[in-house]
């Protein structure tokens, strides 16, 4: 089980991977039976080829993330709250999420889950 300095960096890493546009990076954080459920309450996303195909897109924008606070870890699961900033056809649009990620023994996330909705987006 990694640490809450590991589970942190994990974060960190993701946030930094969105910014960069870096779609190989974030597929290393995942392992390859994955969900990702985004926003919770939708349909998962389930195996690294679905997660490639949902971050596609998310990598082509020009993105913006920044983590608004600490990182929560226990027994292997985070959670962690963000803003996620786009510029697309003139428009900004921001979104506050938390994320939750439960972690395996490799310190991959084996499922995501983005708690937002239509509240959180100015």
């Amino acid at each position: 089980m990694p640490s809450h300095q590991i589970a942190e960096q994990l974060a960190d890493n993701y946030m930094r991977s969105l910014r960069e546009g870096d779609l190989d990076a974030i597929m290393a954080l995942y392992a390859e039976d994955a969900t990702v459920e985004d926003p919770v309450g939708s349909a998962p996303v389930r195996g690294k080829e679905a997660i490639r195909e949902f971050y596609q897109m998310t990598v082509t924008m020009t993105v913006q993330a920044e983590r608004l606070g600490s990182v929560r870890y226990a027994a292997g699961e985070l959670a962690f709250p963000f803003v996620v900033t786009s510029y697309a056809c003139g428009k900004c649009l921001r979104v506050e999420v938390i994320d939750h990620f439960v972690l395996n023994g490799d310190n991959q996330i084996m499922a995501m889950r983005a708690f937002w909705s239509k509240a959180n987006i100015t």
